[in-house]
C-alpha cells in the first residue's frame, strides 16, 4: 500500500465512531458532571502572561537553589567536620595522627599575630602546652619505651628557644620587658612542673630540660635588668628584687653556710641598686662551688 493510500484511509476512519470519531465533550461532561456531582458549568481555567511568567520564575529559582543548598550543605558539613577535627587534635600528644593538625593550628595563630605583643604571648601559651604535653607522656611507660618522652622533649625545647629568640630582640620597649617579666614567672612555674615530675622523666632529659630553662630563665632576668637600667622604675626594681631573693634561697638551700659570703655581697649590691653584678656575684660563686665538687 502507497504512503498516500494510508493517510487517505486514516483521513475516512477520523470520524469512525470506534476511533473516536464524533465524541462531543459538552454533553460527555455534563453527564459526567450529574454523575459526580460536579459543577456543569465549569469552564477551563485561562491563565494570563503574569501566570507564565510567575511560573517560569519559580521555576528557574527552583533550579538555581538546588545546587546553592547542595554546596552550603556541603560547607556545612566541612566547617562542622573541620571544627571536630580542630577539637579533637586539641588534646593530641607528640606521636599521635592529629598532633599535625594541632601544631599546624598553631602555625596559623603565629600567622595571624597582629603584633610582637600578641605573638609573644603565644609563644609562651605555646610551650606551656609542650610542657604538659611532655608530662603527659611521660606518664605514660609505653610512651617512654617508644621513644615520645624525648618527643616531646624537643617539642618543649624548641618553644622555649622561640622564647629565646623574642628575648634576644634588641631594645628595651615596654612590650619586651613585660614579656621578660611573664617569662621569668612562667619558667618558674615550668621548673616547679619538672621537678615534680622529674622521677617519670629519663635523665638525660631532665637535664636537657632543666638546663634550658635555667638559660631562658637569666635571659628574661637580663632584658628587665637592662630596661631598669635605662629607665630606674619601680616596677623592674620590683621583678628584680623577686628574681634576686630566689636566687639567693636557691644558693642558699643548695651551697648552705658556703654561700653566706657569695649572699651578703648580693644584699650589698642589691642596696646600690647594681641588680646585674648581684647577679653575677651569685652566678659566680655557683659555678666555682659546682666546679670544686
Amino acid at each position: 500500500m502507497q504512503e498516500k493510500e494510508v493517510i487517505k484511509l486514516l483521513q475516512s476512519l477520523k470520524d469512525d465512531p470506534a476511533f473516536g470519531g464524533g465524541f462531543d465533550f459538552q454533553k460527555s461532561w455534563s453527564k459526567f458532571a450529574a454523575s459526580y456531582d460536579f459543577d456543569p458549568e465549569a469552564r477551563s481555567v485561562r491563565y494570563t502572561m503574569r501566570d507564565y511568567v510567575e511560573t517560569y520564575l519559580w521555576q528557574f529559582t527552583h533550579s538555581m537553589l538546588k545546587p546553592v543548598a547542595a554546596v552550603m550543605a556541603v560547607f556545612v558539613f566541612a566547617v562542622a567536620g573541620s571544627i571536630s577535627l580542630v577539637g579533637a587534635s586539641g588534646q593530641a600528644l607528640p606521636g599521635d595522627q592529629l598532633y599535625a593538625v594541632k601544631v599546624g593550628i598553631e602555625k596559623v595563630q603565629l600567622a595571624l599575630a597582629v603584633d610582637a605583643q600578641a605573638r609573644s604571648q603565644l609563644r609562651v601559651e605555646f610551650a606551656s602546652r609542650r610542657l604538659d604535653e611532655m608530662v603527659a607522656v611521660a606518664a605514660q611507660v609505653q610512651s617512654s619505651e617508644s621513644g615520645n618522652v624525648q618527643l616531646a622533649a624537643n617539642r618543649f625545647k624548641s618553644e622555649v628557644v622561640n622564647i629565646q629568640e623574642e628575648l634576644s630582640i634588641e631594645g628595651t620597649s615596654d612590650v619586651q620587658k613585660e614579656f621578660a617579666k611573664t617569662v621569668g614567672r612562667k619558667v618558674e612555674a615550668y621548673s616547679s612542673t619538672v621537678a615534680s615530675t622529674g622521677s617519670d622523666l629519663p635523665e638525660e632529659v631532665l637535664g636537657e630540660v632543666e638546663e634550658i630553662l635555667e638559660e631562658t630563665k637569666d635571659q628574661a632576668v637580663e632584658v628587665i635588668i637592662t630596661a631598669h637600667e635605662v629607665e630606674q622604675d619601680e616596677d623592674s626594681a620590683h621583678e628584680l628584687d623577686v628574681a634576686l631573693d630566689k636566687e639567693i634561697e636557691s644558693a642558699s638551700v643548695l651551697y648552705g653556710e658556703a654561700a653566706s659570703e657569695a649572699i651578703a655581697t648580693a644584699e650589698a649590691l642589691r642596696l646600690e641598686g647594681l641588680y646585674r653584678r648581684a647577679f653575677q656575684v651569685l652566678k659566680d660563686f655557683a659555678f666555682e662551688a659546682d666546679f670544686n665538687n
